[in-house]
């Protein structure tokens, strides 16, 4: 999908990308509130670092929310989520 939506329209479970960004800008819809849309993120971080001959990977998960009005950032909606019955 390449559906531009706002934070007003996303739903539970959509995967959504912060526009002009690439892989692991895709965030998954967790909650929604009157005020907020709360998302969360997979992240991987890697350092080379030369005393240890090989690579340092950091994989975690990054939550955080935007409000509900917000106009200044734009979002493709890469995968909805199932509707709920």
């Amino acid at each position: 999908m390449t559906d531009t939506v706002k934070p007003s329209e996303m739903r539970l479970g959509d995967v959504v990308r912060l526009k002009g960004m690439q892989a692991f800008a895709d965030s998954t819809v967790q909650k929604i509130d009157t005020k907020s849309v709360h998302l969360f993120r997979p992240y991987v971080h890697t350092a080379d670092f030369e005393y240890t001959g090989g690579v340092l990977c950091y994989v975690g998960i990054e939550q955080y929310a935007i409000s509900k009005s917000d106009k200044t950032q734009s979002y493709t909606l890469v995968e909805g989520g199932k509707k709920l019955k």
